[in-house]
């Protein structure tokens, strides 16, 4: 009863048609002054003939009502009931475009909070080396201060990773473009990272780089990481950062990438041969470098031999630059 009194709503219009057909053939009838009997007659025939098809009407639509109204709340949409005209196809092409677009987002929060997950798991690891010589620094007396503050910095280091990490997503939100000379930004990088080089006795050359229009903080994040890795896998020798064609070259003297490493090295959680011999990688720097660089329109790419040394290539967007 209650689907047949939805449907008495629903057709509301139906039934005000029907009223005023009815009430103009009354009027014609009086005004012609006919008999009673013939509008009688009218009704009948009108009756016969609408019935029977409102009647079948009613049954589909209150079919169609009633499947929906049953249909369970699901994640996934239910198998909508056949459309019986064509605005009702097109109101369900929208619902089913609508319902991909959310099923989409939702496969792709669940990914995100997937990949948030491992990763935490992975930085969480790296965290435990720096605080684990840093509790035996300080049990030790007297406290080298020196090697405690290096011990603080790494950790530092590694808090700021994972803050770019989760606001990594949301880039565009937290980008300021404008001309950035990138001399004194990889000169304040190398800064940030002396005692990294000090401690190993690593030279560090800048030549003179070019003014780009790009984010100052998301393109010192990428520095960082490269530099990082460039001190951390170079025992003796140099690291040079220089501008070649349009691109920037960080390139070093370290120990050198295997060949069958250089596809995975921008994949996340993925720390090579050099990173399991060195027990400190996580293998999330350079694949979070890589994604901010896209969102930054640049890319890397990664030139390296065994024993040698890597060049990492940071290509520009610009293909003509102002040297400072």
């Amino acid at each position: 009863m209650r689907d047949f009194a939805a449907y008495l709503r629903a057709r509301a219009l139906t039934w005000v048609v029907l009223a005023v057909v009815l009430l103009v053939a009354g009027t014609i009838t009086y005004l012609e002054d006919l008999p009673p009997i013939a509008l009688l007659d009218g009704c009948v025939i009108g009756a016969a003939c609408i019935i029977p098809i409102l009647g079948v009407d009613a049954w589909r639509w209150c079919g169609h009502y009633r499947e929906l109204r049953m249909a369970p709340e699901a994640e996934e949409l239910p198998r909508l009931p056949d459309s019986g005209d064509a605005i009702e196809a097109l109101y369900q092409q929208l619902l089913a475009a609508q319902n991909h677009a959310r099923v989409q987002t939702q496969v792709q929060a669940q990914e995100q909070a997937r990949n948030l997950s491992d990763n935490f798991a992975l930085w969480s690891h790296q965290m435990k080396t720096p605080l684990a010589a840093l509790d035996l620094l300080l049990q030790v007396p007297p406290v080298d201060a020196a090697a405690a503050r290096g011990e603080v910095r790494k950790v530092n280091r590694y808090v700021q990773m994972m803050l770019t990490y989760i606001k990594m997503n949301d880039v565009n939100r937290d980008l300021v473009l404008e001309p950035t000379p990138l001399t004194p930004l990889v000169q304040h990088t190398v800064r940030e990272l002396a005692d990294l080089f000090i401690g190993k006795n690593l030279a560090v050359r800048v030549d003179p780089l070019p003014t780009i229009v790009t984010d100052s903080q998301w393109f010192g994040f990428i520095m960082e990481q490269v530099l990082t890795n460039a001190a951390k896998y170079t025992e003796h020798g140099h690291v040079h950062v220089y501008a070649k064609g349009p691109a920037l070259v960080v390139a070093d003297t370290g120990i050198g990438i295997a060949a069958t490493d250089l596809p995975r090295l921008f994949e996340p959680g993925y720390s090579g041969y050099n990173g399991r011999m060195n027990q400190k990688a996580s293998g999330l720097g350079l694949a979070m470098s890589q994604t901010i660089a896209q969102k930054l329109g640049l890319k890397l790419s990664v030139e390296s031999k065994v024993g040698v040394g890597t060049k990492v290539y940071i290509h520009l967007a610009q293909t003509e630059w102002r040297t400072e």
